[in-house]
C-alpha cells in the first residue's frame, strides 16, 4: 500500500508497506540539479551534496559517520541533471533516524571554507577521472554539443572555473534559496511507519512553499561531430531524444531501448559482438528527465575499426525501422522489460527510487498491473515510430 501526505507548505511524504521486510529504503529527493545553477553556480548542486556530509551543528563529519555506520546499512547521495538525492538502506527501525539526520544536513549543516577546499579538490579528481575515461568525457561533450545554450548541457560536475571561485558563504546562500517545501520529497519503502515519518517531517514545516523554477525545456540540435582521440580504443556515441515519462511514446521506447542495445540477446550485441568481434560490449539507455530525454548509444572500438563499427551501428537500426519486428522477439522483449518490473518491485531502494520519480514526473502511482498493461499494448509499428523520431534527430560522436 502507497500512502501520501502533504504538509501545508508542499514537503511530500510517500510510503509503500513492503511486509516483514527487516530493511527499509529512504530517500529524501531534491527537485535540483544542473538544471537549476545559474552560470556562476556551475557544479553547486553537486558540490552541496559533498558538503553536506561534513557535519552538522550538533554533529561532525566523524560523528555523522559513525551515525551512519551504526545503523550498518549504505547511505550515500547523488546528484543529476535535475533532481539530488540522500539516501539509505538501513535496518527498518532506523529509518525515523536516518530521516532526522538526513534533515539536520539539509537544515543545520557546519560546513566551513575549510571543508569547501578539501571538497573542490575531491571534485577536481572526479572531473579528471571523466577526462582520462575517453566514454565518459565524450558523452559530456556530446550533451553539451546535443543541449547547447542550455544549463542541462553542462556537466553535473561543474566548470572548474566557476567551483575555483566558490567559497562557503555563496554555497550556503545556494542552499538558502533552493530548500523550498515544494521541492522536497521523502520517500521510503518497506517495513515503514508512515505517521513516525510524518512526524519527523515536521522539521521541514517551515520552509517556504516555492516550487522548482528550471529553464525552459533545452532544444535538441542534431550533428556529425568527430573529436581528436589516440587511446588504444576510439569511442563512439549516438545521442537521441528520448520521451518523457509523460510522452505516449515512452514504453515503446523502452521496448526499443531494450530490443536495440539492452542485453546480450539485443540486435546491436548480437551483430557488433557475438556476430562480428567488433567491440566487448554496447548499451543503449534511457535518461528521461520532466520535460525531455537522452537516449544514448555507447560502445568502444579499435581504431581501425572506427568506420566499421559505426556502419554495423547505423545498419542495425536501419534494419530495425526497415522491417517489422517478429512476435517471438517483440515477446521475449517484452518479457525481459516485465521481469525487470517485477523484481524492481520487489526491491526496496529500486522500488523506493521509482516512487520518488513518479511523484515527480507523473504526479501518481501507476499500479504494477497498470505498467505491465502499458507494455503489452506496444505493438511492432508503435515501437518502430518511436525509434524512428528520435533517430532522425541524432547527434553522432567518436574520438578518433
Amino acid at each position: 500500500m502507497i500512502e501520501t501526505t502533504q504538509l501545508p507548505n508542499g514537503v511530500r511524504v510517500i510510503t509503500r508497506q513492503l511486509p516483514q521486510r527487516r530493511s527499509a529504503a529512504l530517500g529524501v529527493w531534491l527537485r535540483n540539479g544542473t538544471r537549476h545553477e545559474a552560470v556562476h553556480e556551475s557544479g553547486y548542486a553537486h558540490l552541496l551534496e559533498h558538503l553536506l556530509f561534513k557535519g552538522t551543528t550538533e554533529l561532525s563529519a566523524a560523528e555523522l559517520a559513525r551515525r551512519f555506520d551504526a545503523m550498518g546499512g549504505q547511505v550515500n547521495a547523488f546528484t543529476g541533471r535535475e533532481l539530488t538525492a540522500y539516501h539509505g538502506l538501513v535496518p527498518a527501525g532506523d529509518v525515523p533516524e536516518l530521516l532526522r539526520l538526513f534533515i539536520a544536513m539539509l537544515r543545520r549543516p557546519r560546513f566551513t571554507d575549510a571543508d569547501l577546499a578539501v571538497e573542490k579538490q575531491v571534485v577536481f579528481q572526479e572531473m579528471a577521472m571523466v577526462e582520462d575515461s575517453p566514454e565518459e568525457a565524450l558523452e559530456e561533450l556530446g550533451i553539451a554539443r546535443a543541449w547547447r545554450d542550455h544549463p542541462m548541457g553542462r556537466p553535473v560536475l561543474g566548470e572548474r572555473e566557476q567551483l575555483a571561485l566558490a567559497d562557503a558563504a555563496g554555497v550556503r546562500g545556494y542552499l538558502d534559496s533552493i530548500l523550498r517545501g515544494e521541492r522536497l520529497y521523502i520517500v521510503a519503502v518497506g517495513e515503514v511507519d508512515h505517521a513516525a515519518l510524518v512526524e519527523a517531517a515536521q522539521a521541514l514545516a517551515d520552509l517556504p512553499i516555492a516550487a522548482a523554477v528550471g529553464a525552459q525545456p533545452p532544444v535538441f540540435y542534431p550533428g556529425h561531430y568527430i573529436e581528436e582521440g589516440g587511446g588504444e580504443q576510439t569511442p563512439l556515441l549516438w545521442l537521441l531524444p528520448c520521451p518523457t515519462p509523460t510522452d505516449p511514446d515512452y514504453y515503446a521506447a523502452v521496448m526499443a531501448n531494450h530490443l536495440l542495445g539492452g542485453g546480450g540477446s539485443s540486435r546491436l550485441f548480437q551483430a557488433l559482438r557475438e556476430n562480428s568481434g567488433l567491440v566487448y560490449g554496447i548499451q543503449s539507455r534511457l535518461e528521461p528527465y520532466s520535460d525531455t530525454g537522452l537516449w544514448l548509444i555507447q560502445t568502444a572500438c579499435d581504431p581501425r575499426q572506427a568506420d566499421r563499427c559505426r556502419h554495423a551501428v547505423e545498419d542495425t537500426v536501419a534494419e530495425l525501422l526497415a522491417k517489422d519486428v517478429s512476435r517471438d522477439e517483440l515477446e521475449m522483449t517484452r518479457r525481459y522489460v516485465e521481469a525487470g518490473l517485477l523484481i524492481e518491485d520487489d526491491d526496496p531502494e529500486a522500488s523506493m527510487e521509482r516512487l520518488a520519480r513518479e511523484s515527480i514526473y507523473l504526479q501518481n502511482h501507476p499500479s504494477l498491473e497498470e505498467r505491465l498493461a502499458r507494455l503489452r499494448e506496444v505493438g511492432p509499428a508503435q515501437l518502430r515510430a518511436a525509434l524512428a523520431r528520435a533517430w532522425e534527430k541524432q547527434v553522432y560522436m567518436s574520438a578518433s
